[in-house]
């Protein structure tokens, strides 16, 4: 009996450590994500990935910023993250709510560049879109 609790401390104690040690992999992945990019192709927008995993895109319209969706990245490899979608303007063009894209990027030396591509679904079967963005780091949102 006394072997078979010690078993069970021995597996407590080794899952929690296995958890913190991807919890800590993956804050080592994301973090030259974290910040705020401005979107040099689309002016205006703006894509902001928080330290916790999260993320959302904003749009400037009619000198207003409007976040278009949000949700959760995760990066998988050297140049490939993946969102999941779980909110999105309810009269998006693309299919984006409770969806999830993998997308591809390039992150410059420095980590103040990144180029992002991939491709959404259409809405309701119309026509999806393959996208690239040229993205910025900066310290803040512009006015």
């Amino acid at each position: 009996m006394k072997s078979l609790k010690s078993i069970a401390i021995l597996a407590a104690v080794l899952t929690t450590f296995s958890c913190r040690t991807v919890e800590k992999a993956n804050q080592k992945e994301i973090k030259p994500f974290v910040g705020i990019w401005n979107d040099t192709t689309n002016p205006g927008s703006h894509v902001i990935f928080r330290s916790d995993g999260s993320f959302f895109n904003m749009s400037k319209e009619n000198d207003v910023q409007v976040v278009t969706h949000s949700g959760t990245f995760k990066v998988l490899s050297n140049n490939i993250y993946v969102l999941t979608i779980t909110d999105a303007r309810p009269n998006a063009t693309y299919d984006l709510k409770g969806r999830q894209y993998a997308n591809h990027y390039i992150l410059s030396n420095d980590r103040k560049t990144m180029k992002t591509s991939g491709v959404v679904d259409g809405r309701n079967g119309g026509k999806g879109l393959a996208w690239t963005s040229n993205l910025v780091k900066v310290d803040k949102l512009d006015d």
